[in-house]
């Protein structure tokens, strides 16, 4: 505590310094102009008190010596003589002149003694006497006189220097204050008041930080709790600002996903309308197709008695077979309403994939090529009528895309850590890039005469099995869609 103590107050002295230095020689220069100013008055009063008793004295002898002048005029016309009283009280005069303490000429004492020794000398005729203290007083009041006039301006002199001295400390006082101000303005008031406009700018989120190098050690700690602040500031509006991009991001987020949840909802209810309709037509359909498997089980019978027929047996026997595949499937659309699904069953992939191929030869015009690459031995738990259906709905659309010219549709089959994804592409135009960010909506397509009901079908049919689709181009052209089913590869 007591070392916080010492820097603290170390610190405060030096913060003080800039100020208390120019102060303190501003006030020793009001110190040394007081301090001139009254030597030169002592000086002047010295001066002025021996001129002022030198006056007094001239004063006396000047009318020592008109007395001297009147009694020599009266003694050289008929008037009374020069007495011996007059004498006396003259030599008096005199000698208190003589005695006052005061500093007189050189030679100034020793002629009043003369003077006044004459008029003490009553042997001497009086006017001789009166001529001798007559003269040497007037010698005397001619050196006083002088000298006088000599003190007279000795004083002048120095109060000439007095003024001189005053008129100059006043303006080094002045200056002084003048530069005392500019530097109290350039150290302190030009820092606060930019310090006071970087405050106005904090309105305006400008954190700026104020130069804390060249500000005065009083104002440093100051800008240093301003930079801190402002550094604090900008982080917690970089902070606000974040928060509030992730608040939007979240929004626009829930926003989409609440759009997204509203559209997925008219489709589910178009879709449900749909199921409905489609168990109606189902419903119906399947009488109409019984008579037509009887109708063809019929014609085989009568085909068999007859030779060269194979081939048509064979063909009848294919319409028979696609005829069971529609029954299933609209089977499995009632079961899927009454909510029944088709029961999983282990099939052999490569197998179902070539009985689709052999019924879609006469679907698929001859120009586009269907392959598989899925091996033989493979062997996995699915609703075999439903996941034949999605492959087909898959495999027509994949013709409409690629139209009149010649292309490939190709299905592939992998299991990866227990999980099986189904293939199907071709080397048409591929997905739209908006399609291709929004995923498969039921009720859109691009195609013109499409319902849009194909795709979604299928990725009903990858979500009702706990799996999903996924859609992608293949360079340098062409379309892929991938069905992608969890569980586990069936064993024999």
């Amino acid at each position: 505590m007591m070392g916080l103590a010492q820097n603290t107050s170390k610190t405060a002295a030096l913060s003080y310094r800039s100020v208390l230095f120019p102060a303190a020689g501003l006030a020793a220069l009001l110190i040394v102009v007081l301090m001139v100013e009254v030597a030169l008055s002592l000086h002047t009063r010295r001066t002025i008190a021996p001129a002022s008793m030198r006056s007094v004295q001239l004063l006396r002898l000047q009318r020592a010596n008109l007395v001297l002048q009147r009694e020599l005029i009266e003694s050289m016309s008929d008037g009374p003589q020069f007495s011996s009283v007059e004498r006396v009280r003259l030599s008096e005069e005199l000698s208190a002149i003589l005695n006052l303490q005061t500093q007189l000429g050189e030679h100034t004492p020793g002629e009043i003694a003369q003077a006044r020794d004459a008029l003490r000398d009553l042997n001497m005729h009086p006017k001789e006497a009166l001529l001798l203290a007559l003269s040497r007083t007037r010698s005397a009041i001619e050196r006083e006189s002088h000298a006088h006039q000599q003190a007279m301006l000795t004083i002048d002199r120095a109060s000439v220097l007095k003024l001189r001295i005053g008129i100059i400390s006043l303006a080094l006082f002045a200056i002084g204050a003048v530069l005392l101000l500019y530097h109290l303005r350039r150290r302190i008031v030009q820092p606060l008041n930019h310090l006071a406009y970087l405050m106005t700018l904090l309105a305006r989120r400008d954190f700026s930080s104020a130069p804390a190098a060249a500000v005065d050690p009083l104002l440093r700690p100051l800008t240093e709790n301003y930079n801190a602040m402002v550094s604090r500031l900008a982080l917690l509006e970089r902070e606000h600002e974040s928060r509030e991009q992730s608040l939007k991001a979240q929004v626009g987020h829930a926003t989409r996903t609440l759009l997204e949840q509203q559209r997925n909802l008219a489709s589910a209810e178009k879709l449900a309308a749909v199921g409905v309709t489609m168990a109606q037509i189902a419903h119906e359909l399947r009488n109409p197709l019984a008579g037509i498997k009887a109708a063809c089980s019929n014609l085989r019978q009568d085909l068999i008695q007859m030779r060269e027929a194979q081939e048509y047996i064979a063909r009848i026997d294919a319409v028979a077979g696609e005829i069971d595949r529609i029954i299933t499937v609209l089977n499995a659309m009632l079961d899927q309403v009454r909510h029944q699904p088709e029961p999983l069953r282990e099939i052999a992939l490569a197998q179902s994939i070539e009985t689709l191929f052999n019924l879609l030869r006469y679907q698929i015009p001859a120009h586009i090529r269907l392959e598989h690459h899925i091996p033989a031995d493979l062997r996995y738990r699915l609703p075999e009528a439903l996941t034949l259906q999605a492959l087909l709905n898959l495999i027509l659309n994949a013709r409409q895309a690629i139209g009149e010219r010649p292309g490939l549709i190709t299905v592939d089959a992998r299991v990866r850590a227990g999980a099986l994804s189904l293939h199907v592409c071709d080397n048409g135009p591929g997905f739209p890039p908006d399609m291709l960010r929004t995923g498969v909506r039921a009720f859109t397509t691009t195609r013109p005469g499409g319902t849009g009901l194909g795709l979604s079908m299928v990725e009903r049919f990858a979500r009702d099995l706990g799996g999903g689709t996924r859609l992608s181009n293949i360079e340098p052209s062409g379309a892929c869609v991938t069905i992608e089913l969890p569980g586990g590869p069936a064993h024999a």
